[in-house]
């Protein structure tokens, strides 16, 4: 079974479902767009990447264009100041609440919602059940990030104002008090969310929440925590063990050094596995899930109490199942929309403060880790001693999640097909793929000739 395209996700992609070994089916997810960033970006200036690199994807646009700036302050080994790094962190905890409100009621309710009625799944529905008023708020609120990036980048998508060395621009002081207003304004729906979510999926389905779509489906999970909560920006990467204990802590680049990528014929996405300190192959997954289950706690208060709620529901932790996506998603708006009121709080200081000035072009490599909103984003860079791009690994949360997420996926389809049938299987590897939120136009950047030889080897050639 071609599911061609799979809907409910961003970006263009295929799930292959092969019955063909009876109840050991498998799934496959395949990118069939293709973006070529890491090739355009050779032979420009690094100072131009984090313009350029927004411009991959819609969703996340903040999230490429500050792991550019990090990579970029790498490259001139330069420290920007204090009010650099809040207004960066700012626009990720935006972004972030901005992709998880659209993937929650645009892509993921209608699902929760009406489950295995097609005809049913979608945002018409959901609003048409919900009443205008409601249906006007939620968009309303959804627009409420982008106003703010506006206002530091000068757009709501493709935000320009990370550059290296610090940021172009801060929130203009007359705007504060707005900026403030909204932000409160996010948080109240966020919480408005989750009750919505309790109300409409956990009560009145209450088996979604014992329902582990993937129960014999287990990885390690990988996040940047900072004093043991969830940082988007800043902190140490913590890999945890699929029985939920911390096994190793490392640095960015110990982090880049063992991704270990792979491709297969007729995919465009490349899909990585993660090396262990033994060398050894281990699946991995990054994003929030990965967040939640390697953090301690979240470091603002109703984040937190929310987070304790989800552990006591669905834990001991590693928490695992399609709805505990769902349900970290809807923690983490709440903590952003909290984490971007503390770093609005101070005064922003005149313009001399934002940058600091970049010495003299040379050769090197750099390298910046973000959190975006499905996890751990990397770009690194190389450039020759003017100052120009020669190579460029940019590797997205979805390209580690691959692997994870057709496993999953083959998990939830045995599952349904031993109790449920071929629809069945279907309709839950669906789920098991939307629970990730894959982001497949953040993840086709390679420009390669891909075709099969006699053997079926997949065979590349640039």
């Amino acid at each position: 079974m071609v599911l061609d395209p799979v809907t409910q996700i961003e970006g263009h992609g295929v799930l292959e479902i092969d019955f063909s070994g009876g109840h050991n089916v498998t799934v496959r997810l395949m990118a069939t767009e293709l973006r070529g960033f890491e090739k355009i970006c050779v032979g420009r200036p690094i100072e131009e990447m984090p313009r350029l690199v927004s411009r991959i994807c819609g969703m996340c646009p903040a999230a490429h264009h500050v792991a550019a700036a990090k990579a970029a302050d790498d490259i001139f080994e330069i420290e920007p100041p204090s009010l650099a790094h809040r207004l960066r962190e700012l626009a990720l905890c935006l972004q972030l609440i901005q992709s998880h409100l659209t993937h929650f009621y645009l892509l993921a309710l209608p699902e929760l919602i009406y489950r295995s009625e097609p005809t049913e799944r979608n945002f018409f529905r959901v609003m048409e059940e919900l009443g205008p008023e409601a249906s006007r708020y939620i968009l309303e609120q959804r627009s409420y990030p982008g106003k703010i990036l506006a206002l530091l980048g000068g757009k709501g998508i493709h935000p320009e104002f990370a550059v290296p060395g610090g940021v172009s621009s801060a929130l203009p002081a007359a705007e504060l008090y707005k900026v403030q207003a909204i932000l409160r304004s996010l948080l109240s729906f966020g919480l408005y969310t989750l009750d919505l979510f309790r109300e409409r999926v956990l009560n009145k389905s209450p088996d979604v929440v014992s329902a582990n779509a993937a129960s014999d489906f287990k990885t390690y999970y990988l996040a940047r925590v900072l004093e043991g909560c969830p940082n988007l920006y800043e902190g140490e990467l913590v890999l945890v063990s699929p029985e939920g204990y911390p096994v190793e802590r490392l640095t960015e680049a110990e982090y880049a050094e063992r991704l270990e990528g792979g491709r297969e014929a007729g995919n465009y996405a490349e899909s990585f596995s993660f090396l262990g300190r033994d060398g050894q192959r281990i699946l991995v997954q990054v994003g929030p899930l990965a967040r939640a289950n390697a953090a301690h706690g979240f470091s603002t208060p109703k984040a937190a109490k929310a987070y304790e709620e989800m552990l006591r529901t669905l834990g001991p932790k590693p928490i695992r199942g399609e709805i505990a996506y769902h349900w970290a998603r809807l923690v983490e708006v709440i903590y952003a929309a909290e984490r971007a009121l503390e770093l609005t709080a101070k005064d922003q200081p005149d313009a001399e403060e934002m940058r600091v000035l970049l010495p003299a072009a040379r050769g090197g490599s750099g390298l910046g880790v973000v959190e975006a909103p499905r996890g751990l984003l990397l770009h690194r860079y190389e450039v020759d001693d003017s100052g120009i791009v020669q190579q460029v690994r940019i590797i997205t949360p979805t390209a580690v999640n691959l692997r994870a997420i057709d496993q999953a996926a083959t998990a939830a389809a045995r599952e349904a097909l031993a109790s449920g049938g071929e629809q069945q299987a279907i309709f839950r590897a669906e789920n098991a793929v939307r629970a990730f939120d894959p982001c497949l136009s953040c993840a086709t950047h390679i420009i390669r000739n891909v075709q099969a030889n006699k053997g079926g080897e997949a065979v590349d050639s640039e």
